[in-house]
This record gives structure tokens, C-alpha cells and sequence, in this order.
């Protein structure tokens, strides 16, 4: 049902980067960036071209004689163009009157300019004084003040009178700063905060974001007031040394410049880069980008609160160690910046010798729903239901998705890839709902990478609005032989439980895998519980027909899953649903992060916090979606005495944890035979454990169990 539209547009030169994307009210589509001249050197660019992309309306170019490039661009409310980047040229072409008609730089320096709707160039300025400085991001208020940050990399930046600082020095550190309509003059200039994305709200206020290696200032009451300033790269002997990860700040000032209103970070123990922001009307924040964390603060509701990669440092090359995968993220912070008002990650397993799945931009629809672009490398990444599983992307084969996100950030529409766009830098809303999107990638022209313009329609949701495993309620686009899911919806089916035998069909509810009748435990108006069957084993693809017949309108679906062998994953505690799913709060002096499984301590009450296990004793788990096993399971069918499973659940082999002895895996008496129980023998000398948990046999390759590790509350 989900096979989407997307539509290549034939308007863009060869060799030409284009960096940014706008629509306008009557569906002209502007772009930005650089094209490349017969010598190799980049010419800044803007064009105007036809709702359809097939015809340049006009071009005009903004360069010197060496590098320039535009990066962000917007809209002004009369449709005029703004834009920010970098120039590399002494003779960059300013306007007289500006606000620093020439530079005595002689590396790079940020410009911003403005044209009009005929493409015309109202004015250019450089922008950074004597200081080494990059235009990233853009915004324009009502009045048609310009607001730019960017990267600030040497001294020279002459800030404000009274205006905030941020972080102290110049390596890695930005700038904000806010033209007046003219651009004859800056009406404030503020060290040390953005550098990545930039916003502003109609009483003026500023929204900067950036990812910090060096401290920078929080507010009291801010949700996340210090970072641990770990390191995401390590060199081996002859290597290099450590790099500290980048860490996600987030800041509004006051019109004047002079004020904090609040800042705080919002990152993981690996840091996160931010790529775009938004505000609403309400003062509320909404970021998006890419983190290696897999402990980045999420909330339970979220699409996607869960790290699906391995959480471990992963050896890159014979010298070189880096952080987790990288994963693409989408968060929103309330008015105060106090708290989140939700946040999902975006992404699958990833491999950490690729791309990592990002979201570079964010745009939003009439109806407040977020539209999301970015680079997607994981075969497993969210929403490809309509994609048939040799064309999802891969490590070694990335592809630039677009996608849109619910406005409570819990439900994802289908995924729609763009063919050989390895990075989509830019996306814009239509009229209509679709989206314009910009990227470049697979394809070279005259040795530059071309660029790829699109139009991409995006689907409904439909009546199945989620598939997710049982388990942990991770939102999953692949299954494994046996594997208990849950399908979230509206108006799905009548309320009803069914027992052993399990049945094919259950109050005129039936699903299918190729044809394969599914055991249905469970029906609600807005869920549907099944197991997938063990007879799907050997293949690489099935189509799962959902149908229902009890309810009006009926509902008939079909949905492409990936069958992969094992998907493991481990059953959740109720209170990991309350609370940031990787973030357990302060007990007995600690704060730990980690997955709350539910898990039952040696006399069958709920591990926590509360009710920890002794030392020593023995800890038990679940799993779901072990695959097949030996002895050899049947669908549908309730285990009547444990059985031990091969393979079974260990410790992640490089774990640092204390020692934990995994005793058996075996079915679980009374439930479903693909229910797992795991027992653990727990010890250690610290209140709580975090746990990485595999799944192996020695002759394949471990399957981790999503997440950064289960946590065991221990009484030492």
C-alpha cells in the first residue's frame, strides 16, 4: 500500500551543489549552493526555477575568484531570498554600503546577502570582521532582519556591548549575529553559542543550536545542565589521539542579545550534532540530527526511543576506535527549556564503517505534522514498509530518505527513499503536503558529485500505524521466525483475547505472512497481538497482509517486511514507559543509564531500585524474537515445561560490567513456545548493573539485543 511517489526533477546544471531548498506560496522552487567552472572552483549560486523544476526562471551568481558556496537560505515574507555561506575570495562581490564591504581574511570568511524576487542582489556583505568565521544557517524575522550563525575559528569577532557569551576561545566554537533589513549594519553580535541552526520567534527572540566540544554556559533549571565530555575517537599507538565528542546545545536569548533566557544541552554520553531547528508558537523547540549516543535522551511515547546498533567503541581501522553508530534524532523542548516534550531517535542498526543514518532538515506541513530529510544507510531504518528489501539502503549503499513525523512525535508515516542521493541536505513544503528535497550523492559529473532534485509524495498513515515488537515496543520494519508483534492503529478490530490454540483468524481479524496464517493473541480497536510464523524461515522478504472484517470500514493492508534470523530483544519494564527510556533517576545516590527489563529477582518479585536482587543470587529475564531454535519450536504452540533453547543469551564478550554468569535460556511454562527465559546469576559490589546482552552460538555472528544494555539493581 506504501509504494509513495518520488519524482526526479530534471532543472538543475551538472556539477553543481546545491545546499539549500525553499517553495514558495505559488509553488516556484528557489535553490542554493555552488556550481563548479571548467578551472575546479566553486561559484556561490541562487536560482529561481519552475513548480515542475524543468525551467530556470533566472540564475544569478555571487562569486569571486576562488571558492564560494552558499549554505542556508530562506524566504522573507515577500518572497525575498536570504542567504549565508562561505567565500574563500578577497573579491567576494559585496554591495556598497554594507555592512563589511571587504575582508582582510585570507582563509575563509561567512557572507550573507539578499535578493529579490527578480534575482536580484539587494545586498552581500561578509560577515565575521577580522575573525575566521562560516555562514551556516539562516533565519529572517518579520520586519526582514536577518539572523545568521555559523562556525567562529579565529579572534577578530567583535561582539555586542553587554551581549552573552558562550564558550571561551575559538577552536570550535560559533557565532550569531542579526543584520538589519539593509544589511548596512549588525543589530547585535554574540560569541559562543549556535553555529549549527537558527531560529527566531515574532517577539524576536533567538533559538541557537550547535554541538560543543568545549563547556558551554547552562541555565538553572535547564533540562540537562552538564555533559560528561567523553571522547568519540581514539588513536592507537602511531594514531591519533583522542577526539571529544560534539555536544548538543541549545540556547534562547532575548531580543537584545544581553539576555539568557535558558540553555541547556540535550545530548547522550556521546554527544549529538544538531542540523536544524524550528519553534511554534508556543516557545516550544524542536531540533533533529545525528548522535552516536545510544543513552540520547528519549521519552517512552516516542516513535523511536530505542538505540537499535551496537553500544560499544567498534575498531575502525588498525588504528582508530570510534563511538556507537551513528543515529538520527528528532526532539522537541518545551517553552522553558526545562524538560522534553518528546523525543525519538530515527534510525536503524547502522554499521560503523558507513554513513550513520542522520536528519539533516526539517520543514512542517499545514497540519503541524514534521516532514523530515536526511541519509539513511540501515536496511532496518524506520517506515520502509513499502520498500522492497533489495532495494533498502545498506551500509555500502546509503540513500537519501524523506519522511514525516506526527506532531506528538509518535507515529511515522511510510519512508520513501530517493534514488541515488546519498545525503539529502534540504527539503521544502509544498501547498499541497508533498515536499521539494535536494541532495547529492552516487552520481559524478566531470569529477563532482551531481546533484539530485526532487519532488516526493508522501502517504497517509494507514490504519496499521505502527509494527513494533512485543517486547520493547521498538517500531520494526523486519521480523524473525517466531518473533511476537504488536499492530498499532486506529479502528483496527473488536476488543478480544484469545487462548491455546492460538487461532488464524480471531474476531474476523487475519494476518498474514506470504500467505502463512498468523496465531492471533490479542485484538483491540488499537492493537492487534500475533506471532509471526516459524514458517517463514529461508526467506529474505514477506508481504504481511493484515485484514479485518469485524470493523467499519473493513481494513485490508499489506506491509513489506525483511525476515532476518534472529531479532532479539528484551521485555520492558512498565516503569521504563514513565520515565526517559535509557535514563533510570538517581537511586541511592547513583544515576545509571541503561534499558529497564522487567526482571524478577530469585523470589519472584520485580527487580528495581526499590527491591534490588542480592549479590550472587539469581535474576531472571525474557526475550522475544530468538528465531529458530534447537530443540526446533512450533507456531502457536504454549510450552508446557522449560526446555533449553540453543542458541542462547551471554554477556557481550568486551563488556566492562562486573561478573555476571548467564545460567540458561530456556521456554517459559504456560506462555507461547517463542518466549524466552533467561536466567542470571548476578554479582557485584555496586548498586546496579548494566548489562550488554548477545544472543550466539559459535558458528554465527552475535545478535545484540537493542539498546545500550539492561540494568539490575543489586544489593551489594
Amino acid at each position: 500500500m506504501f509504494g509513495g511517489n518520488v519524482q526526479v526533477l530534471s532543472g538543475l546544471p551538472a556539477a553543481t551543489n546545491v545546499n539549500a531548498v525553499q517553495v514558495d506560496s505559488s509553488g516556484y522552487i528557489y535553490v542554493a549552493g555552488k556550481f563548479y567552472s571548467a578551472s575546479s572552483v566553486g561559484h556561490a549560486f541562487v536560482g529561481k526555477l519552475s513548480p515542475d523544476g524543468s525551467q530556470t526562471i533566472w540564475w544569478t551568481v555571487m562569486s569571486g575568484s576562488q571558492n564560494d558556496s552558499v549554505q542556508a537560505m530562506t524566504l522573507g515574507a515577500d518572497n525575498s531570498i536570504y542567504v549565508t555561506g562561505i567565500t574563500q575570495s578577497a573579491d567576494f562581490p559585496t554591495t556598497r554600503g554594507s555592512m563589511q564591504p571587504s575582508t582582510t581574511i585570507a582563509y575563509s570568511q561567512a557572507f550573507a546577502a539578499k535578493l529579490n524576487t527578480g534575482g536580484q542582489v539587494v545586498y552581500a556583505t561578509y560577515v565575521g570582521g577580522s575573525a575566521q568565521t562560516s555562514g551556516i544557517a539562516i533565519a529572517v524575522d518579520a520586519s526582514g532582519d536577518a539572523f545568521i550563525t555559523g562556525e567562529l575559528g579565529s579572534a577578530g569577532f567583535s561582539a555586542s556591548p553587554g551581549a552573552v557569551t558562550g564558550t571561551n576561545g575559538y577552536g570550535g566554537t560559533a557565532f550569531v549575529i542579526e543584520l538589519n533589513a539593509t544589511g548596512s549594519a549588525a543589530l547585535l553580535a554574540i560569541q559562543g553559542f549556535g553555529g549549527s541552526a537558527i531560529a527566531v520567534d515574532p517577539q524576536g527572540n533567538i533559538y541557537a543550536a550547535g554541538g560543543f566540544e568545549s563547556p558551554v554556559p547552562t541555565t538553572a533549571g535547564a533540562f540537562q545542565t552538564s555533559t560528561p565530555q567523553s571522547a568519540c575517537e581514539y588513536g592507537n599507538p602511531g594514531g591519533i589521539g583522542p577526539g571529544l565528542c560534539p555536544y548538543q546545545h541549545i540556547a534562547k536569548i532575548d531580543p537584545t542579545g544581553t539576555k539568557l533566557v535558558y540553555a541547556t544541552y540535550v545530548a547522550g554520553t556521546y554527544g549529538a550534532t544538531p542540523s536544524a531547528i524550528a519553534v511554534d508558537l508556543s516557545g516550544n523547540v524542536i531540533v533533529a540530527g545525528s548522535t552516536n549516543s545510544p543513552d540520547y535522551p528519549t521519552t517512552p511515547g516516542a516513535y523511536q526511543p530505542e538505540f537499535f546498533g551496537s553500544p560499544a567503541f567498534v575498531n575502525e581501522g588498525p588504528f582508530i576506535t570510534v563511538a556507537p553508530a551513528g543515529v538520527g534524532y528528532v526532539t522537541k523542548l518545551n517553552a522553558a527549556g526545562s524538560g522534553l516534550l518528546w523525543s525519538t531517535l530515527l534510525g536503524g542498526s547502522g554499521s560503523i564503517t558507513s554513513l550513520p543514518d542522520s536528519v539533516s532538515s526539517i520543514e512542517f506541513d499545514a497540519s503541524g505534522n514534521i516532514l523530515l530529510a536526511g541519509r539513511a544507510s540501515s536496511p532496518d531504518f524506520p517506515g520502509l514498509w513499502g520498500t522492497p528489501t533489495a532495494s533498502r539502503p545498506t551500509p555500502n549503499n546509503s540513500e537519501g530518505f524523506v519522511t514525516r513525523l506526527s506532531s506528538d512525535g509518535t507515529t511515522l508515516s511510510a519512508t520513501q527513499l530517493v534514488p541515488g542521493s546519498v545525503n539529502n541536505l534540504g527539503i521544502a513544503v509544498r501547498n499541497d503536503g508533498s515536499a521539494v528535497v535536494i541532495g547529492y550523492g552516487s552520481t559524478f559529473v566531470s569529477g563532482v558529485v551531481a546533484p539530485v532534485l526532487a519532488s516526493v509524495s508522501i502517504p497517509s498513515v494507514g490504519r496499521v500505524a505502527a509494527i513494533a515488537d512485543t517486547a520493547d515496543n521498538a517500531k520494526i520494519v523486519s521480523v524473525a521466525p517466531g518473533q511476537l508483534l504488536t499492530l498499532y492503529g486506529t479502528n483496527l478490530a473488536p476488543s478480544g483475547q484469545s487462548s491455546s490454540p492460538f487461532p488464524p483468524s480471531f474476531d474476523g481479524v487475519t494476518v498474514t505472512f506470504n500467505g502463512i496464517a498468523a496465531p492471533i493473541l490479542y485484538t483491540s480497536a488499537i492493537q492487534i497481538n500475533l506471532q509471526v510464523p516459524f514458517e517463514i524461515a529461508g526467506q529474505t522478504e514477506v508481504t504481511m497482509q493484515v485484514s479485518s472484517q469485524s470493523v467499519a470500514p473493513a481494513v485490508s493492508e499489506s506491509y513489506l517486511l525483511a525476515v532476518v534470523e534472529r531479532q532479539p530483544s528484551v521485555f520492558v519494564s512498565a516503569n521504563a514507559f514513565t520515565q526517559p527510556f535509557f535514563d533510570v533517576a538517581a537511586c541511592n545516590g547513583q544515576t545509571v543509564s541503561g534499558l529497564q527489563p522487567l526482571a524478577l529477582n530469585a523470589d519472584g518479585s520485580q527487580n528495581s531500585c526499590a527491591n534490588p536482587a542480592a549479590s550472587g543470587s539469581v535474576v531472571t529475564i525474557f526475550l522475544n524474537g530468538l528465531g529458530i531454535s534447537n530443540p526446533a519450536q512450533s507456531t502457536g504452540v504454549v510450552s508446557s515445561s522449560p526446555v533449553t533453547l540453543s542458541p542462547a543469551a551471554a554477556i557481550v564478550p568486551a563488556s566492562t560490567t562486573a561478573p555476571t554468569n548467564f545460567l540458561s535460556t530456556a521456554t517459559l511454562p504456560g506462555s507461547i513456545d517463542s518466549l524466552a527465559q533467561v536466567q542470571i546469576q548476578v554479582s557485584s559490589t555496586s548498586p546496579a548493573l548494566n548489562i550488554p546482552v548477545e544472543v550466539q552460538q559459535p558458528s554465527e555472528a552475535p545478535f545484540l539485543v537493542r539498546g545500550p544494555g539492561i540494568l539490575i539493581w543489586i544489593r551489594p
